[in-house]
């Protein structure tokens, strides 16, 4: 009788381990943010160089950047020599601009992008310039057209416009920026829009972009975005992003404190566009809260959206789904 008992209640116990470890395996995997930004950001990718008589690099995604003889100058003007740092960052979809937090808009205007760069040098630890000497023949970039094959031009970053025309005056003039900078067109550079790939000479180390202004012939209008939090309604960093289907546009919307909504640039979205509303940020627990929904933009919207705690899953289908 006792090893009956006994039997029974290893066999129990058995169960018992069973059902805990498939309720283990059934539970969601939800993302921490740190992981999730930790891996998903645009990576930095470094090479050198000798200064003296020039190099060329490729990157990951098949940037090309040509650094002539005598490139580089130090903070006070002098040619570099000697072996060189040099960093690149290509952002060359959608999914790497909404990841970059570089997004595709010039004073509240959109851009149509056909790619994003960084590019940087340094020589023991301290940045560098371009030998302004160098003029047309300075540094060359080629970009591959695979975020775009529209006909492009240069821009670069620069301090927003703080008034009306930057963007910054949403209703009742509360409209707070997410970003200081902007995308501007840059100063007369050469550029070339070829078959399988744009061509300039890059005027600094800094962030680069090929650009156009989006040109659409419907009615703008201003979309204001609330987020609806499903299960934790502390979350911080919280950005709302669209990200467009039929265009290389993807732009935040900036909360505006006065009437404490997220609102887009004013009368900047073309009526009749279709994007995905995208809303993302990390809770008071340290997981990624995420939300997305298709709309079509209409005139004077206002989307209530839902934001919940994610796996790692979902967030990963929606990535892959706007390459």
């Amino acid at each position: 009788m006792k090893r009956s008992l006994f039997a029974a209640s290893v066999i129990a116990a058995s169960i018992v381990a069973l059902t805990s470890c498939k309720k283990n395996q059934d539970a969601p995997q939800y993302a921490r943010a740190e992981a999730f930004w930790a891996a998903n950001k645009i990576p930095t990718q470094t090479f050198s160089g000798n200064a003296a008589s020039g190099f060329a690099i490729i990157g990951e995604k098949g940037t090309k950047v040509n650094f002539p003889a005598n490139a580089f100058v130090d903070g006070d003007g002098a040619i570099v020599s000697g072996t060189v740092t040099v960093t690149l960052k290509e952002v060359l979809s959608k999914k790497d601009v909404l990841l970059s937090g570089v997004m595709t808009e010039s004073n509240g205007k959109l851009l149509e992008s056909g790619g994003e760069l960084e590019i940087k040098a340094n020589k023991d630890g301290k940045n560098l310039r371009i030998n302004p000497q160098l003029g047309d023949k300075g540094i060359q970039v080629e970009v591959p057209k695979v975020m775009n094959q529209r006909d492009m031009g240069l821009f670069v970053q620069e301090k927003r416009d703080p008034g009306p025309n930057g963007g910054g005056t949403g209703t009742g003039g509360g409209q707070t920026q997410q970003t200081p900078t902007t995308w501007v067109p840059a100063p007369y550079y050469p550029f070339g829009n070829g078959p399988n790939s744009y061509t300039f000479t890059l005027p600094g180390f800094t962030w680069v972009n090929c650009d156009r202004f989006y040109s659409d012939p419907n009615p703008k209008t201003t979309v204001t975005v609330s987020p609806v939090f499903q299960d934790n309604n502390l979350v911080s960093d919280l950005q709302v992003i669209l990200v467009f289907k039929n265009i290389s546009t993807v732009i935040t919307f900036p909360y505006n404190n006065s009437i404490q909504k997220f609102e887009s640039y004013q009368n900047s979205l073309p009526i009749g566009s279709q994007a995905h509303l995208v809303l993302i940020g990390k809770d008071s627990d340290g997981f990624i809260q995420f939300g997305t929904q298709s709309i079509t933009i209409s005139a004077n919207q206002h989307i209530d959206a839902p934001i919940h705690k994610s796996t790692q899953a979902e967030v990963d289908a929606f990535l892959a789904s706007i390459q």
